[in-house]
């Protein structure tokens, strides 16, 4: 019964560190995207949909950007026209997403964060987070 249990212990800790391991992978390639947006899309590119699911995309960026500029970079690399809010510094779009798309987004310097929401479908809800504390 012991030698069950200190099993048990060892495959959870295993979990458990490799699962802290693929959130230091997360930050180290996708350092400025929230760890929760990017588990959720690979689980649901895991379930091997047929196209790229629907989010709700957020991101936030630098107050001195030219915000023509970067609704323009969004536009090129999703193919959606995002909404603005805050003074030009929070960007929403609704769209299909990829891991590629995300490291697409990212490259911009004047990007500080990328977050969002599954959606399913194109149905847009509008912004819905709060930038955290930008460590970039």
């Amino acid at each position: 019964m012991y030698y069950r249990a200190e099993q048990q212990m060892s495959e959870l800790r295993e979990i458990r560190s490799v699962f802290q391991g693929l959130e230091t992978l997360y930050q180290t390639y996708l350092p400025k995207v929230d760890p929760t947006l990017i588990h959720d899309l690979l689980i649901r590119e895991h379930e091997k949909s047929e196209r790229a699911p629907f989010y709700m995309v957020e991101i936030f960026t630098n107050s001195n950007i030219n915000s023509e500029d970067m609704k323009e970079h969004i536009y090129q690399t999703t193919g959606m026209l995002p909404a603005i809010y805050d003074n030009g510094t929070h960007y929403v779009t609704n769209q299909r997403l990829t891991l590629e798309i995300l490291k697409e987004i990212c490259s911009s310097q004047d990007v500080l964060e990328v977050t969002g929401d599954y959606t399913g479908t194109l149905t847009g809800r509008g912004a819905s987070h709060e930038p955290r504390e930008h460590k970039h």
